[in-house]
């Protein structure tokens, strides 16, 4: 994508040009872009990968992929920050849907940096909607629950299974549980006063 390109999607996203001013402005800097010399070289010098796709993506956006994230407020850092964050191909559709849930990429960064990586689009807007954050992992990690899953985190987290409970476990002898066994004793009641 152009810088020229790039700058009219950003006056679309601000609302400073019409979804037909920016088609029409598009259409005119392909034609003036179809009309230079191939082959030019690009001053910036070879892009990242990530870089790329980011670029392909705005490059091969219609009107109406335009319109649709300009309403729903999507703006081009949106994209370039949560594409770098999920590391994954993504659609107008998975930017719109993350970005209505409130899915930031600072969460999306968090959460992997506390070792919930590889996210699926569902599962960044699970854990939002559940309240899990790279804090809640880190936490569960550090009390040596190490292998659960993005799923198994809302599981904990909604039956109030935290690090203080699994160290409150193994301090009763109870060790190398799994998140179902965790779950069920946190359920019953089980803690330190009930084995009394």
């Amino acid at each position: 994508m152009s810088d020229e390109q790039a700058r009219i999607l950003e006056m679309l996203v601000a609302g400073r040009v019409t979804v037909e001013q920016a088609a029409r402005l598009l259409e005119a800097v392909d034609a003036t872009a179809a009309t230079r010399t191939q082959g030019s070289v690009n001053s910036r010098g070879a892009l990242q990968q990530w870089d790329e796709r980011t670029d392909d993506f705005f490059a091969s956006l219609t009107v109406e992929q335009m319109r649709k994230l300009h309403d729903h407020g999507v703006s081009r850092s949106f994209i370039l920050q949560m594409s770098t964050a999920l590391r994954r191909d993504l659609s107008v559709s998975d930017f719109i849907k993350l970005y209505e849930h409130g899915v930031t990429p600072r969460f999306v960064t968090d959460l992997s940096e506390a070792g919930c990586a590889n996210l699926t689009v569902g599962e960044a807007i699970k854990l939002y909607d559940h309240g899990v954050d790279g804090d809640f992992v880190r936490d569960l990690r550090s009390a040596g629950l190490v292998d659960a899953t993005p799923a198994q985190y809302v599981k904990l987290y909604d039956h109030g299974v935290d690090a203080d409970f699994i160290r409150e476990m193994e301090g009763l002898g109870f060790t190398n549980l799994a998140v179902g066994q965790l779950i069920t004793l946190r359920d019953n009641g089980v803690d330190e006063k009930a084995c009394e």
